[in-house]
């Protein structure tokens, strides 16, 4: 299934979410169509996407066998799971609960107080202080928990490279790039260790090009 053209990614190169995609399509053997030029807010809304995707999100993914997918988590597991004998899970039943136990965190926890400081950065929404406050309390105590997992491994489960870490990942390429401070980079050193690995990583060193474009 090497090179195998798996459907066409609807969704901006220079977005994380994006990357995670195409990094577990790249591990897996996949090739996906991409669309450079895509503009959240402009192609979104034009009546030919909203047809497939009617609540207008992005990424969203348009297999070859006609499924349309939105929402970039399910698009993630989906790809991962298109290669029977993929390792992007783990090994085990027990692994697997590790791997998507780390997934829903990261959509639950980690997204949402990082989007909570990000987005006033960015412009995306005005700028509360007691929010940002009490987003950083809940991600360092996430990053916490995380920075003890990694104390003693280099990947979160089963000593192998696995979604979990991929999402953890990319989620946290904002905050390493926009607000981090260095106080923070160096408590959570485990963190900044794992987030330095995976930078210096073939095929994730490939997609983050895209990063700043």
């Amino acid at each position: 299934m090497t090179g195998q053209t798996i459907g066409k990614l609807h969704a901006q190169l220079s977005v994380p979410k994006t990357l995670r995609i195409l990094v577990i399509a790249d591990i897996n053997g996949f090739e996906l169509e991409t669309t450079p030029e895509f503009q959240i807010g402009k192609d979104t809304k034009d009546e030919a996407f909203l047809a497939k995707f009617p609540m207008g999100q992005s990424p969203s993914f348009e297999a070859s066998n006609g499924l349309c997918l939105a929402e970039s988590s399910a698009i993630s597991i989906y790809i991962a799971e298109l290669k029977k004998d993929t390792t992007l899970f783990g090994k085990t039943p027990e692994d697997r609960a590790k791997v998507m136990q780390f997934i829903f965190n990261n959509d639950t926890q980690i997204e949402k107080h990082v989007s909570t400081i990000l987005y006033p950065i960015l412009g995306y929404m005005k700028h509360n202080q007691d929010n940002e406050d009490l987003a950083y309390t809940y991600l360092d105590r996430n990053l916490t928990f995380y920075n003890n997992e990694l104390a003693t491994k280099e990947y979160l489960v089963a000593d192998q490279l696995t979604l979990a870490d991929i999402f953890f990942f990319f989620n946290m390429l904002a905050p390493y790039k926009y607000f981090l401070s260095e106080e923070r980079k160096t408590k959570f050193s485990n963190v900044t260790k794992f987030m330095d690995k995976f930078y210096k990583e073939e095929k994730f060193a490939k997609v983050l090009v895209h990063l700043n474009n």
